[in-house]
Formats: structure tokens, C-alpha cells, sequence
């Protein structure tokens, strides 16, 4: 047994039920380190012999297509910010690569149960969960909880299947991925959430209801006193970082005080720069109305997440996890709605029917203007039509969307399909790149986002890097050269060359490591490299494990290539890169010309998009190339 790692991989095949053990080879973990990045290689090995067959890649809502949960080596250590752990799969929203980021206790569980990570292929014929204890693997029949929400089904599956004694961890899709909403998530402790890219469809489509894990073990530390020697310099550092302060007070939400101030903030569907309405969804203002104490991810002491409760009005009851600052946005500024407790109730919705809040919201101030602009009709909507602020209208579009009722059937596709099938210019109201819907930070505050956004191997996306944090200066990483740079932000100049780093740097952090993009910003990179070190027994140089992040970087770009991402969609919509008239952004948009040019000759990709062969084969991906060759 390595340190950091289970050593093992748990494949199941729905469609037999059969499931196997894998060892997970230490040349992976020394090429791929752990999380997206061994996933996105399990995947492609998963999915390599059919494509040198001739065969397609297969379809997100096939059988064939597999889902990967993989930990991080750091994943289930007792840390601050290293509880997290990634899910993948080709998304149904977009098509292309899929992949979520995941936090909260399923991950650190895992592992305890003796997994580093579950590969899942195949489609059962009924509903069907997976219930792991401690190395025992059962599938079970899910029939009795189909069609629950997915706070019913966390509870009434950890009450049904804790074995006795203890309290095992829920991972389950509600109705939302039942009725293979495109924007479908799954969920955990009802907080914590594979949201982006749609993989709760994907399990939707294969009748898998639920995990449920349950373990005992123990994440092996390879030099435990170095380790602890590591802990204490970071709790002297935490202990007097302003922004795990701020985390801890405020969690996310802080983000909106400051990017209103910014012009990171958009309002009303991304056409306009200044609301004054802002000021009613401040971080005080959540506190004073919703607010009522933290909640944490496994061993984090950062305690960022929101618990909340409505206690009187329309929707008095909501009590629980607290929308995150995204969700304030999409809810909230997106759709000009300055209704607190109906954001809340919004996102209570969001949770139960089991959906990302980025995508609906998203769709939701897109079928706002489309009621304005009649693109949307009485067909779809008795009178009056919504109308921009209107909370009750907001909330009830959720509701129809997690049902796919009326309207909200059309939107259960995501925007990008909910445009094509409008037309009629409905795709100038757009706010996705390659079909997904941009979070909530504007690209016209900071150039180098949007050229983020833009080559994101699973579209519009500010944690695909560690562009986003860096950029404005809200991550400083000073012993890294090429993230150590002041430019500026409503700049193109230099964007390209800092996407690089981040990207390389961001992929190894986050998505490999999997060190929280929050919780973890005050490491250096040399506490990075060091903790990982210290957990694995392997003492990494920052220069490998920037490798590993690069290597990885280029093979989830070329699963996309290999779904049919080109050149074309590398691309904001116009509705992102339309100068705003008013705001702290106004006149100003990305060079995306300039800064795709000098990202593609950095990056060594060609006119289609496509990265060259020598790149790929220097970094062991000549299988990859192959497959793009073909």
C-alpha cells in the first residue's frame, strides 16, 4: 500500500452486475497523480479500443459511456482543504468532456472503504444502487427510492443501509437526473455537489439511483512527521490569512461585495453593467435574513459553506444548505430578483430535484429575456409573461424544469439547445461556450477569463485554472515566475502566456492534487509540493508536478477534440464579448483574436484546435494522437 493511495479501483458493470477490483498502477498515479487527471486516463483507456476500431465515441446517454469517481492522494487526509474528489464522464449538456469537482465527506469515506475510485459502465435494467461497506460491494435494488428528491433519498438511504451502526456517506441523483435533464447533479450530504456538465443525466440513463459507502480504514501517511511538522506552519499561516477569514465569516458570498465593486458581477442576462438592486443581495444582507451558521467539508477548518433558513413569508421552511455566491447570481443579479428568501428557496429546489444552480439560473435569465423579446410565447407561458425580478415566476421555472413540465421541458435541455430550437436570433442571448453556461464572472472585467472560458476542455468554466484566482490577484503564488506577475486586468496583453501557467499549475492544485481552490489559496507552491510529497512518499519537484498538471491539461483537451471540439469552439458568445454601456467595465472587451493566436503557438495547437503530435508524444500521450489522427 503507497501513502495517499487505496490502491484500488472498483469497476461495476451495471449492465451484468458484475464488479471487479483493479489495482491502481504507481506509474498512473506517478503520470496522473489522482482525481480528473487518472479519471480522464481510466476513461480513455475505457474508451480507446473501440475508437481505434473505427467506432464513435459513444454517446453521453449510451451504456458505453463510462463514469469515473477517482480521489485525490490527498483526498481523506486530515488537512484543511484537501477533501475534495472529481467525477467524469462525456457531459449530456454539452457533448464534449465532462468532468465536476466535488467537496464535502463521500470522497475521504471512499477511501476509507478501501477505493481510490469507481468506475462505472454498463446500464441496469431497473433501478439500482450501489451499497460499499468497507470493501463489501452489493448492488441493490433502488426501486423504492426512484422518484425521491434527493435530500429524501440521502436520509432514507443512510438510515436503510448504515449496517448497524455508524454513518455511511450518500452520493444520489433526484428526479432531475431520473428525467435526464441535461444540466442534472448529483449529490452529497445535501450540500455538496457533482453540478457542472450534467452528470447526473448520465446516471439518469444507466437507472443508478444512488451510492451509498461506508468505512473504516485509515489514509495511509508515507512520512507522517514531516506531515506534521507541514501542519503546523499552516496553521500559524490560516490562522492570520485575511481570506480564510473572510471564507470563514462570509464564505463565498463575500465575492459579491467586491466584484460589484469590480464589474465581476452581471447583471440582468450579461447586458448591462450597474443594478443598483446589487446592494440587496450584499453579504450583510444575506447574513441579516438567511444566515444561520457553517458548515465544513471533511477535517477542513475553513468552515466556508452556508447553513440558512427562511422563516416567515411565501417561502418560510427553506432550512438548510445556503446558496453559494454563484447561485446568488444566477437567481439573483442575473435575473434582476432582489427576493433573499426566494434565492434560497430557488436553490432548496435546486438541491432536492438534484440540478446545477449555475445552468438553470442561467437558463432561467435566458428565458427571461426570451419572454421579453417574444421569442418565448403565450404557448409556453399563461399570461402575463415573467417578467424580469419576478421571484415567484423564477421559483416556479425551477420547479417546471425539475419536472420538465411546460416551458421548463424545453429548458430541461440547457440554453444552448433551448436557443437552437427557438432560433429566431435566440442564440445572441446566450452565455455558454461549447454549450456550457459561464459562471458568474464577467470576462470583460478581466481579459484573461474569457480566454479561460474559451478553451475550457469542458467549456465556459473559472476552475478549469487557477486563472480566475490569479488574474485579479486573489491567489498569489510567489514562488512560481510565471504566476507571479501583476497584469492588467481589462488587458489582453499577457493573458495567454498566464493561461499557460495556470493552467498547468490549476490542473496538478485542484484538479489533480485535489486541493480546494478556496481553502487552499494560501499555500505556497512549495507547501503544495510538500504535502503531497509528504503524504505519498514520493518527493516531487514542483517542475514534475507541473508536468503532471500539463499532461493532463492536453488529454482532457483532446477527449473533447476526440468528441468533436475544433478551433470554432474556442469562442465567447457574443452576448460576452458585447461592451457593456454603463458599470466598471464599460467600452471594454477580451482580444480574443490576439489571445487565441499567442495561446495556440504557446500551446503548440494547430488552425482546427487540434494539439500537435510532438507535444502530446513528449508528454506520453501518443495513444491520444493516435486517436486524433484517425
Amino acid at each position: 500500500m503507497r501513502g495517499g493511495y487505496a490502491g484500488l479501483v472498483l469497476h461495476i458493470d451495471l449492465t451484468s452486475g458484475h464488479h471487479t477490483e483493479e489495482p491502481l498502477p504507481p506509474d498512473v498515479t506517478r503520470e496522473y497523480l489522482g482525481g480528473g487527471g487518472v479519471a480522464a486516463r481510466l476513461y480513455l483507456d475505457l474508451i480507446g479500443e473501440g475508437l481505434t476500431e473505427g467506432s464513435p465515441p459513444p454517446d453521453a446517454l449510451s451504456p458505453e459511456n463510462p463514469i469515473v469517481i477517482m480521489t485525490g492522494p490527498l483526498t481523506g487526509v486530515k488537512v484543511d482543504a484537501v477533501a475534495r474528489w472529481t467525477m467524469s464522464s462525456r457531459s449530456p449538456l454539452t457533448g464534449f468532456w465532462g468532468d465536476s469537482n466535488v467537496g464535502g465527506h463521500f470522497g475521504a469515506e471512499l477511501k476509507s472503504a478501501g477505493y481510490d475510485g469507481i468506475v462505472i459502465t454498463g446500464a441496469a435494467a431497473t433501478p439500482m444502487l450501489i451499497d460499499i461497506q468497507d470493501g463489501t460491494v452489493e448492488i441493490r435494488d433502488a426501486a423504492p427510492y426512484w422518484g425521491a428528491d434527493v435530500y429524501e433519498a440521502t436520509d432514507r438511504l443512510t438510515e436503510d443501509l448504515r449496517g448497524g451502526g455508524g454513518r455511511g456517506q450518500v452520493l444520489a441523483i433526484g428526479p432531475a437526473g431520473e428525467k435526464l435533464v441535461r444540466f442534472a447533479a448529483v449529490g452529497t450530504r445535501k450540500r455538496h455537489w457533482a453540478g457542472r456538465t450534467g452528470l447526473g443525466a448520465v446516471w439518469g440513463t444507466k437507472n443508478l439511483k444512488a451510492i451509498h459507502v461506508r468505512g473504516s480504514g485509515e489514509v495511509p501517511i508515507a512520512m507522517p512527521e514531516r506531515l506534521r511538522v507541514l501542519r503546523e506552519e499552516l496553521k500559524t499561516l490560516y490562522a492570520e490569512d485575511m481570506l480564510i477569514e473572510a471564507l470563514t465569516a462570509f464564505g463565498t458570498i463575500a465575492s459579491i461585495d467586491l466584484g460589484a465593486l469590480t464589474g465581476d458581477v452581471p447583471y440582468q442576462n450579461w447586458r448591462t453593467g450597474f443594478w443598483a438592486g446589487v446592494d440587496e443581495l450584499s453579504s450583510v444582507a444575506y447574513q441579516e435574513q438567511l444566515l444561520t451558521g457553517n458548515a465544513t467539508c471533511y477535517a477542513c477548518g475553513v468552515r466556508c459553506k452556508r447553513e440558512v433558513e427562511v422563516k416567515a413569508g411565501p417561502y418560510a421552511g427553506v432550512k438548510g444548505a445556503g446558496p453559494e455566491y454563484e447561485t446568488l447570481c444566477v437567481f439573483g443579479s442575473l435575473c434582476l430578483n432582489t427576493d433573499l428568501p426566494s434565492i434560497a428557496k430557488a436553490n432548496e429546489l435546486c438541491n432536492r430535484y438534484g440540478m446545477d444552480t449555475m445552468s438553470c439560473g442561467s437558463t432561467i435569465a435566458f428565458a427571461l429575456e426570451c419572454f421579453e423579446t417574444g421569442l418565448l410565447g403565450p404557448e409556453h407561458w399563461a399570461e402575463p409573461a415573467p417578467q424580469w425580478g419576478d421571484a415567484a415566476a423564477i421559483v416556479e421555472l425551477v420547479e417546471l424544469i425539475g419536472r420538465r413540465e411546460g416551458v421548463g421541458d424545453l429548458l430541461a435541455e440547457g440554453s444552448a439547445a433551448a436557443a437552437a430550437r427557438l432560433g429566431g436570433g435566440a442564440h445572441t442571448l446566450l452565455s455558454t461556450v461549447k454549450g456550457l453556461e459561464a459562471p458568474m464572472h464577467d470576462a470583460r472585467g478581466a481579459h484573461g477569463l474569457g480566454l479561460a472560458y474559451a478553451v475550457s476542455p469542458r467549456g465556459a468554466c473559472h476552475n478549469a485554472s487557477l486563472q480566475y484566482p490569479i488574474e485579479p490577484g486573489g491567489m498569489f503564488v510567489a514562488d512560481v515566475p510565471e504566476l507571479a506577475v501583476e497584469l492588467e486586468e481589462q488587458s489582453s496583453q499577457g493573458k495567454a502566456a498566464l493561461n499557460v501557467a495556470t493552467q498547468d499549475y490549476g490542473t496538478f492544485f485542484a484538479g489533480c492534487a485535489v486541493f480546494c481552490n478556496l481553502g487552499a489559496r494560501p499555500l505556497s507552491a512549495a507547501q503544495a509540493v510538500e504535502m503531497v510529497s509528504c503524504v505519498t512518499g514520493v518527493d516531487y519537484t514542483l517542475d514534475e508536478l507541473m508536468t503532471v498538471g500539463r499532461r493532463v491539461w492536453y488529454l482532457k483537451r483532446g477527449l473533447s477534440n476526440l468528441f468533436g471540439a475544433r478551433a470554432e469552439h474556442d469562442r465567447l458568445p457574443p452576448r460576452l464579448m458585447t461592451a457593456l454601456d454603463d458599470g466598471p467595465t464599460a467600452g471594454g472587451i477580451p482580444d480574443m483574436d490576439l489571445m487565441l493566436s499567442e495561446f495556440y503557438a504557446l500551446r503548440d495547437i494547430d488552425a482546427q484546435g487540434l494539439p500537435r503530435r510532438g507535444v502530446l508524444e513528449d508528454l506520453g500521450l501518443g495513444d491520444l494522437a493516435d486517436l486524433l489522427d484517425r
